[in-house]
């Protein structure tokens, strides 16, 4: 005898079917955005939010994520990276173009993380001061910015033409006070003169946006088959492709300068120069030659362009980027380390010089090496004499 037992099984409509589908993805949808938010807000994120909604003595949150991101580039242990707020960004703009309403000077961090003035302009406020490279800078208008961030001192030293600024500095451990007026600063970081028949004397003080066409334009004004001397000192350096550009006026097709990348490709800058300026040349640098000035330099080197004459340099050979971010605010961040074209670091050893000359003979010593040098291209005139 055998049983069994049996039930009918119904199929769930079609219009059902849709609308659990419906429901599901709605579900993981939200599930989905919320867990997304959680996943996506960081621990600092997460203290800040609190510390702005409990503390009733709480800062606005925007200067709490300014802080956070300057205590990061504090961490990193890498005192060229910076961090610019929207507020101070176009500061760093009109820096980087020359043209600028202020005291011109140009600020780097020491190795001590005190601001250290990197560049004085010539005939800028500054300098009818009396300020100078390597000067310390501890105050502004009677507020301490020794250690704070360069974005905050040049922020700081901007201002209406005609207006004035009080600054507190150091040199050689004694404090002293300057007070400038400051005045509108446009490019004025290519100074070009006759040094002497057929000798021309280039000196640049920075690499701002329009120093290539000033050095182009001396070229062609000052006759200087003779030679050149090319004046590097207290450089403190500026925009890598102004300095490929004003470089490449003096060097045939091939490497200036290489860099690498955290999980990128090499960056390899060259010159596309078929006809460059062939005159005799000396580089004068010193030991606030810095960045990008050092770049030119030891292209110049490197390449055998150039005889280089005077100290070692400053030895800052590293490569930032600016990256915007999403408010406006910028941050300046090391990428990689500069390499001459013979593959020799830059960065904490600086270019060495042909020839060790003290900073008050420069000029005089490069004027006789253009002389020795000017006979060696000519053997003709070495046998004249």
């Amino acid at each position: 005898m055998s049983s069994s037992s049996s039930s009918e099984f119904k199929r769930p409509s079609r219009s059902l079917v849709i609308t659990l589908v419906i429901f599901t993805l709605i579900v993981g949808f939200i599930g989905g955005e919320q867990f997304g938010k959680s996943r996506h807000s960081s621990t600092v994120d997460q203290a800040i939010s609190t510390v702005v909604k409990k503390d009733p003595l709480a800062p606005k949150k925007y200067l709490l994520e300014r802080a956070a991101i300057e205590a990061v580039l504090k961490a990193t242990g890498d005192r060229w990276s910076n961090y610019f707020p929207s507020e101070t960004a176009s500061a760093f703009r009109d820096e980087l173009l020359g043209r600028y309403s202020g005291a011109g000077i140009w600020l780097r961090k020491s190795a001590s993380g005190v601001l250290e003035i990197s560049s004085v302009q010539q005939s800028s406020p500054a300098a009818k001061s009396g300020i100078k490279v390597r000067d310390f800078l501890l105050a502004i208008d009677g507020v301490d910015v020794s250690t704070q961030s360069v974005a905050t001192a040049v922020a700081a030293l901007r201002g209406e033409p005609n207006t004035k600024v009080n600054l507190l500095l150091e040199r050689d451990q004694k404090s002293f006070s300057a007070t400038i007026v400051r005045s509108s600063i446009l490019t004025g970081d290519v100074v070009a003169s006759q040094l002497e028949s057929q000798v021309l004397y280039l000196q640049i003080s920075a690499l701002s946006a329009h120093v290539s066409d000033d050095v182009a334009t001396a070229l062609q004004k000052f006759p200087h088959s003779k030679g050149i001397v090319l004046d590097l000192r207290d450089n403190p350096g500026g925009l890598i492709e102004v300095a490929v550009s004003v470089v490449s006026q003096f060097l045939t097709s091939g490497t200036i300068v290489s860099y690498s990348r955290k999980g990128a490709d090499d960056v390899v800058l060259s010159s596309q120069n078929d006809s460059p300026d062939s005159s005799p040349m000396t580089v004068l640098i010193n030991r606030s030659t810095a960045s990008s000035a050092e770049v030119i330099a030891g292209a110049l080197q490197d390449r055998n362009r150039a005889v280089i004459l005077g100290e070692t340099s400053y030895g800052k050979g590293t490569v930032q980027e600016v990256i915007g971010l999403m408010d406006g605010s910028q941050l300046e961040v090391t990428i990689g380390k500069y390499r001459t074209p013979s593959g020799r670091l830059i960065d904490g050893v600086g270019i060495q010089p042909d020839l060790a000359v003290t900073e008050t003979q420069e000029i005089p010593k490069a004027v006789q090496v253009l002389s020795g040098l000017a006979i060696l291209d000519n053997p003709r005139n070495l046998q004249a004499k």
